[in-house]
């Protein structure tokens, strides 16, 4: 049923009055020093100053890309209807300094700061010319007498990508470590993409930085996060994510892109301009010369590569996080079965073993099954593989000792031994293991800069965590060594950014091994660009079990839309969210069975179904609590089963075609920014309004142009010319789903809602 627009019902005065009363009492605590907040996320220095001299203009071509250069430098392509780059008139477009970071690590939410102590600033282009078909800038920078070299490299990478190599250079002991390129931002023009990034779909106004680090809990919901950060410096911001990219791109399809895998950030709070900064003396960064946004991916994605979708068996249920030992996953089985839950697998975290924690349920750091806590193991599997169920497990990129003597106790491997005896740990400044807080136990991060550790690691996962008889795994944490750590290859802070992508090519080798390239899943929270197609599948990390726009349901929306902004098309949540806390002065956190079931419903379009019991299981709703609680779980998993044959359409066609978009960025109606910053479009034919807010029954949808046909009630919306709002019902269980009238999905989804109807009845 449809029905006008009618307001929201008001909160609920004394919520407010009791939440102003907790912050109050943080306050005071906080202002008498009772406590000590940690110092913020990310502090880094301003760009330096710039200004312009050129001694040479003309135009030059290169390949299809023609490159003017005058008072700045304007890029040209026949593709695109604007210039692909350009910089401001009279500007700089490199800079260069010396910086000198500080670094805190809060249990891997990593603290930066930095401070610039030389610049380079005043930039004169010496000399153009061409060497064959690359086009080659020179000149020098110079600041309060001093002075550095610095050369630009444009190449035609591929058909409409524009290549662009900056170097600089100084002499003796004034060495520059930073460098700067320019862009011109068009008023209005907004900027999406870089990673995971909550908040805003536009970027504009905000600092981003590309550290893969812990995001932190709560991330700016208040008073959560002054409780989070006072008891556990762990709060992290809008400025902190696991995944992290470089490709961005504009509302007027323009895109440069970073290449890099160093500490980068993109500055974007000035009002005609975006600048880039690496730390490095040399950077690439790559042009697309594109007509729409999805096309400038589409040219992106020849360097950061498109992953496969999931394999065939992920799309038949859903993958069901389950824990507790061989009969207690029986158990639980069974019971979302009997409610109709179609289950494609079961990911059993704990199956090398539990360790409690005043976090929470987490598990023993050696990757090696613990038979004690799973007895008749390979029976459970051969009997789920009989009913087509796969097994999943997991493994993350630390060793822990203590794990790791227990397994050797019951006469397991110790890979933690086994690794620091070939030398293939992180070590301190000290020479000494860094064996690193993890919140109640320490452990040790494998060398990934080190070919022969991956390579060992590669065979570790192979033989132990798929050797045990799964198809696959969580590949968890690889964010990144600390800054100090010393390392095969040099120092952490060389090698901090680089690091998930590593990890996914260890995880790769371990899948080739072990002989599942071709069926088996792995998915993987931290990233870089090159995640987009080194990764199998990407998921969204900790978030936590409420309905917060900063770091809960509420959240998942603009996650999915950056992340497929930036080239990456396989990317889910865990269904119910990770994290649930019991903290002095704030409410308890942790999902009941409403925020289940919308979860679910906010997840039916991704590449993968899946369920997390979180960090507190006994203590929050799990789907197998009771058959009510099933049946939603049940209802959601049938829904992203039917979606099954549109997503592989959509693949087909295109590697990055059934990412999760912001609608505009598939329709291109910039009318649609304004309304739809919550939707989610797969393609040009689905569109899923979900719910976001507790005890809401409707919600406010913005259909893009085009005739709709809402899912439920097989009525048909739209105005083929223009954007049309309206609000339509959406109890639990019936998400504000549209398919395009006409479409093959439209018919699907038909079928799916009249068999539901018949098993109802």
């Amino acid at each position: 049923m449809m029905a006008e627009r009618r307001p929201r019902r008001p909160r609920r005065r004394r919520r407010w009055i009791v939440l102003g009363a907790v912050v109050l009492v943080l306050a005071l605590a906080v202002g008498a020093g009772w406590w000590r907040l940690p110092p913020p996320a990310t502090d880094l220095a301003d760009p330096p100053g710039d200004r312009l001299e050129i001694t040479q203009r003309g135009d030059w071509q290169v390949g299809e890309f023609t490159i003017t250069l005058a008072d700045r430098i304007v890029v040209t392509h026949p593709d695109a209807a604007r210039p692909v780059w350009s910089t401001p008139t009279g500007r700089a477009f490199v800079t260069a300094a010396t910086g000198s970071p500080t670094y805190r690590d809060d249990v891997g939410l990593l603290r930066v700061a930095d401070e610039l102590t030389a610049t380079w600033t005043r930039q004169t282009v010496d000399s153009v010319h061409l060497d064959g078909e690359d086009l080659v800038l020179t000149g020098h920078l110079d600041d309060d007498g001093s002075e550095i070299a610095w050369d630009l490299t444009l190449t035609e990478g591929a058909p409409g990508r524009l290549d662009v190599d900056v170097h600089v250079e100084g002499t003796g002991t004034e060495q520059p470590d930073r460098l700067y390129l320019t862009a011109e931002r068009e008023a209005g023009e907004r900027v999406h993409g870089l990673g995971a990034q909550s908040g805003d779909y536009d970027l504009v106004g905000r600092r981003v930085p590309l550290i893969p680090r812990e995001q932190g809990i709560a991330r700016g919901n208040q008073p959560l996060s002054l409780a989070v950060d006072l008891t556990a410096a762990a709060a992290g911001g809008q400025d902190t994510t696991y995944l992290v990219s470089g490709v961005a791109v504009t509302s007027r399809a323009r895109s440069l892109a970073y290449r890099g895998e160093r500490i980068a950030s993109l500055d974007l709070r000035g009002a005609d301009r975006m600048v880039w900064e690496v730390w490095s003396d040399e950077a690439t960064f790559s042009v697309a010369a594109a007509a729409t946004p999805l096309d400038a991916l589409a040219i992106h994605s020849g360097w950061t590569g498109a992953a496969d979708p999931p394999p065939d068996w992920t799309q038949q249920g859903a993958v069901v996080g389950l824990q507790g030992g061989t009969e207690e996953v029986r158990a639980d089985l069974a019971t979302l079965r009997e409610a109709g839950v179609p289950v494609a697998a079961v990911w059993l975290q704990d199956w090398s073993g539990r360790r409690v924690t005043d976090f929470g349920d987490r598990l023993q750091w050696n990757w090696a099954l613990d038979e004690d806590r799973y007895p008749g193991w390979q029976e459970l599997v051969a009997e789920l593989a009989a009913e087509d169920i796969r097994v999943l497990t997991y493994t993350n990129a630390f060793l822990s000792a203590d794990s790791g003597a227990a397994a050797a106790a019951r006469g397991d491997r110790d890979l933690h031994a086994e690794a620091s005896g070939l030398g293939y740990l992180v070590r301190t400044p000290d020479g000494e293991v860094d064996e690193i807080d993890q919140q109640g136990f320490d452990a040790a991060m494998v060398d990934l800069s080190n070919p022969e550790a991956r390579e060992w690691f590669a065979q570790v996962i192979a033989e132990e965590v798929a050797g045990v008889g799964a198809s696959g795994w969580m590949a968890d944490f690889a964010e990144g060594p600390p800054p100090d750590a010393v390392l095969d290859g040099g120092t952490g802070e060389q090698w901090r950014a680089a690091w998930p992508v590593l990890w996914q090519e260890v995880n790769d080798r371990a899948m080739e091994i072990a002989g599942l390239t071709e069926t088996g899943l792995v998915w993987h929270r931290s990233g870089h660009s090159a995640s987009a197609g080194t990764a199998d599948a990407l998921w969204l990390g900790d978030q936590l079990q409420d309905w917060s726009a900063e770091d809960g349901l509420a959240s998942v929306p603009a996650l999915l839309h950056s992340t497929a902004a930036s080239g990456m098309a396989q990317v889910h949540s865990d269904v119910g969210g990770y994290t649930s806390l019991a903290l002095p002065l704030v409410p308890d956190v942790g999902r009941d069975a409403e925020l289940l079931a919308r979860w679910a419903e906010v997840s039916v379009l991704g590449p993968v179904f899946r369920t997390h019991e979180g960090n507190r299981p006994a203590d929050v709703v799990q789907a197998a609590d009771d058959p009510e609680t099933a049946a939603a779980l049940a209802a959601a998993a049938r829904l992203f089963v039917s979606l099954a044959p549109e997503r592989a359409r959509l693949t087909a066609e295109d590697p990055l075609g059934a990412a999760q978009h912001h609608p505009w960025f598939v329709h291109g109606d910039e009318a649609l920014i304004g309304g739809a910053d919550t939707e989610i479009a797969m393609g040009p034919d689905v569109l899923l309004a979900p719910v976001l807010s507790p005890g809401e029954e409707s919600v406010d949808v913005v259909l893009p142009p085009g005739r709709w046909v809402h899912v439920w009630s097989g009525q048909v919306h739209g105005d083929p010319d223009a954007v049309t709002g309206l609000e339509v019902d959406a109890p639990l269980g019936q998400p504000a789903l549209f398919a395009r009238e006409g479409s093959a999905v439209e018919g699907e989804l038909a079928d799916v809602v009249e068999a539901e109807r018949a098993s109802a009845d």
